[in-house]
């Protein structure tokens, strides 16, 4: 509940001035994917110093690096598909 509440406060405080400036609209996606991506480059880094050169998924990984490659995936994810709706709100414009 509490992080319900902190992104209801962020949003109040950072939505106004994305609507008044477009131009941050177009910047978020592409911020979404860079963060999403540096998550799971930090996260494969330390199954690189383990030895480990192939994995799928979190198996070998500890709880907070399996945790850091999930949210680097629901990034990378959330940040594709704000980057097709912005593309597709653009060609209909």
């Amino acid at each position: 509940m509490i992080i319900m509440i902190v992104f209801g406060l962020l949003a109040a405080i950072v939505g106004p001035s994305i609507f008044s400036n477009p131009s941050l609209i177009i910047i978020f996606p592409f911020v979404l994917l860079a963060v999403g991506l540096a998550c799971l480059t930090i996260a494969k880094i330390f199954l690189y110093k383990k030895g480990i050169w192939v994995s799928f998924g979190i198996g070998s990984m500890t709880n907070g690096y399996a945790k850091l490659y999930k949210v680097g995936y629901l990034l990378l994810g959330v940040g594709t598909l704000l980057l097709l709706a912005l593309f597709n709100a653009l060609r209909r414009t």
